[in-house]
């Protein structure tokens, strides 16, 4: 099985299932040699690629190196996760069994946000449905996701699996009280999380209710490091020092345990994405009881609403925005909403269960390729 679906995955099925054996292989692009290692009992395979006209060979010299080395492994179902590089091209070359999961496609993304006619962006969109088009068996991580697929692609046979989480996250005691009027932001400070969003809320409220305004604390989770922000998040993040001063807290990239721990103190996460296909930082902030506020068409409010904690609201709205995140800041999830979408996030979506529900998949697909051979 290559390659991966996420270790939670592989360790309950090799835990839970006699007869499984995963194995991972991925690229390493900029390395000059190839390792093999192994991760809590599952082997790794790092191939060495170059890091240099990778999309605009069309992934070509990739598929054939990631194809040949699975070929030799002689898995029994090839499991490609993602569209954006050449893994999906690569488990279809293979020629066996495959499922390809797709989480986000690049052809949503530059719908939302159109990129330069020659660019990376647009190259990833002609390989993506290059390569959708060819497969058959693919698992959405969505409803969101499901629905835009099933349109653009109808020929598809789409296994509606979520993904699944780190249940350690569920153990991180909240028995300290939320901060009053923090706020926090999680992943990439780029323009498709809707950061500008967030800053428009703030001056927003800076000008209309400064009471309030100045008693809020906005904490940043994935900023880039120094010296690597793009123009964009440094313009961004400038604006709102200059507003917030001391209030605005940048943390930099932050290990998921830590990252959630400190969630946990937050009553409130900002999530205005124009763009977003699952959004893993909303399933991790009901974890910890942070109450997620995030826009409509998106995977994050089909979230909201199957779990019944946090706030959608449309596009583009940034004065409902401002308005539910300062009134949130002040008023945290109670104990029992708490408690309640814990218990509901590990019954719906623990690896146990995400990885029976892979299991099932890999067992239909052999299933049909016995009857093709079989019939031949």
């Amino acid at each position: 099985f290559t390659p991966a679906v996420g270790s939670l995955i592989w360790q309950s099925l090799k835990k839970k299932h006699a007869g499984i054996e995963p194995l991972l292989v991925m690229q390493v692009p900029g390395s000059r040699r190839s390792y093999l290692t192994e991760v809590e009992g599952i082997p790794i395979h790092y191939l060495a690629a170059p890091d240099r006209f990778r999309s605009s060979t069309i992934f070509y010299f990739d598929v054939r190196r990631i194809s040949n080395h699975v070929g030799a492994l002689s898995p029994e179902v090839v499991h490609a996760h993602g569209t954006e590089d050449a893994y999906a091209l690569a488990g279809l070359a293979c020629h066996r069994p495959f499922v390809l999961t797709v989480q986000g496609c690049h052809f949503l993304i530059n719908r939302e946000l159109p990129p330069a006619l020659f660019s990376r962006e647009r190259l990833i969109e002609h390989t993506e449905r290059k390569a959708l088009r060819r497969t058959h068996h693919v698992i959405a991580k969505s409803d969101y996701m499901a629905r835009e697929l099933a349109k653009a692609f109808p020929h598809l046979q789409l296994h509606r699996i979520p993904n699944t989480f780190d249940e350690r996250l569920l153990g991180i005691p909240l028995d300290e009280p939320k901060r009053a009027g923090h706020i926090a932001f999680v992943g990439t400070v780029v323009p498709r999380k809707g950061f500008q969003r967030i800053r428009q809320a703030f001056q927003l409220l800076n000008k209309r209710r400064p009471r309030e305004f100045n008693q809020l604390h906005l904490h940043v989770f994935g900023n880039s490091p120094s010296g690597k922000a793009s123009l964009y998040e440094k313009s961004e993040l400038a604006a709102l020092k200059e507003i917030l001063a001391e209030r605005l807290h940048l943390h930099g990239i932050v290990a998921s345990l830590d990252l959630a721990a400190q969630l946990a103190r937050i009553p409130v996460l900002a999530a205005p994405s124009l763009e977003e296909m699952f959004g893993n930082q909303a399933i991790e902030a009901m974890g910890v009881g942070t109450w997620p506020i995030v826009t409509e068409g998106t995977a994050m409010a089909d979230h909201v609403r199957a779990f019944g904690f946090g706030l959608t609201i449309p596009q583009d709205d940034v004065e409902q925005l401002a308005g539910e995140l300062v009134k949130k800041a002040f008023d945290p999830a109670k104990t029992s909403e708490i408690e309640a979408v814990r218990e509901a996030l590990g019954r719906n979506l623990g690896p146990t269960k995400v990885a029976q529900e892979h299991r099932q998949v890999y067992e239909q697909i052999r299933g049909a390729q016995t009857q093709r051979s079989d019939s031949l």
